[in-house]
């Protein structure tokens, strides 16, 4: 018997370019290839004509990192009728300055590959296509996200938190955070399979997301344990969301090979202060708030009370 795979399969004709046809011209695009290790992958392209860099989230670029000036740099982009002309990137009075290829610069022009470093972050200037950028995509997602939900893993969320943390702690801006748990999600498995789990998760991540802003950030951390980082957001405003996303998780069903599948969240909000010494602190106040919703009657949202930090 012939085996199919010894013929190869054509479905499709390559057309060479007619004579003349100008080349699509390829994007340039900004890879974070040192620094933080969450962030490695992480690419930018540069569309506009000018793009600045900065430490505010009102940058162009804007790239979590303490050594990086508010409004840092700027990468300029001159682009003509046959394509793109110069890239320049030049200093905008930085506190920490602006490297390239280890040179301290106050502006100079970039070539592909050249390496740009601010503050601890290093960038690498390339051109791509669409494959390229898809790939580069792809390399990021498979880091910093969960395979399943789709949600942030819990490595990627340990690293913004730390990262806003930090923030919140130096200029005094709000910060909260919320842990979720679900309630009884053992039974779901043993009674209607770890399949049915999974789509459970899966349908609970797209829910969280839904209810969230383009700033917020949302992963998953445990089993059945998701973590909610709020920038810029208040005690009162993180505990009506969790709220919200309570009444939304227990009104919703999974519908599920003939089954109709339901349950609750328990859940822990917490604001950051200075008061708070470090990331795990702050995580273990939420935390403790969640476990006492679970404790008390489940399906509830409860406030960190700082006494708790008092009681250690």
């Amino acid at each position: 018997m012939m085996d199919p795979l010894d013929k190869t399969i054509c479905d499709r004709k390559l057309v060479p370019p007619a004579n003349g046809a100008r080349k699509a011209e390829q994007s340039i695009m900004l890879t974070i290839i040192g620094g933080n290790e969450t962030d490695f992958g992480k690419h930018f392209i540069l569309e506009k004509a000018r793009t600045m860099l900065g430490r505010s989230k009102t940058a162009d670029i804007p790239i979590l990192d303490g050594k990086i000036s508010k409004v840092h740099c700027e990468i300029a982009v001159s682009r003509s009728g046959t394509g793109i002309e110069q890239i320049s990137i030049r200093d905008l009075d930085s506190t920490n300055g602006t490297y390239v290829n280890n040179e301290s610069v106050s502006q100079v022009a970039l070539k592909a590959g050249d390496k740009v470093q601010i503050g601890d972050t290093v960038l690498q200037l390339s051109y791509s296509d669409e494959i390229e950028k898809e790939y580069h995509a792809k390399l990021f997602n498979f880091a910093a996200r969960d395979a399943l939900t789709g949600l942030y893993n819990k490595r990627f969320m340990l690293n913004e938190l730390e990262n806003y943390s930090r923030i919140a702690r130096r200029s005094g801006r709000a910060l909260s955070i919320i842990m979720i748990d679900i309630d009884d999600f053992k039974q779901i498995n043993d009674r209607f399979g770890h399949l049915s789990g999974d789509e459970y998760l899966k349908e609970l991540a797209a829910l969280i997301l839904g209810s969230l802003r383009d700033q917020d950030i949302a992963g998953r951390i445990g089993g059945e344990e998701f973590l909610i980082v709020l920038p810029e957001t208040a005690i009162d405003g993180a505990f009506r969301l969790a709220v919200r996303i309570r009444k939304n998780v227990e009104e919703f069903v999974l519908h599920y090979q003939n089954s109709a599948i339901r349950t609750t969240i328990s859940a822990g909000v917490c604001q950051f202060e200075n008061e708070i010494k470090d990331v795990k602190e702050f995580l273990d106040l939420a935390d403790h708030a969640m476990y006492e919703a679970k404790k008390s009657e489940k399906n509830k949202v409860m406030q960190a009370l700082f006494s708790t930090l008092a009681d250690k």
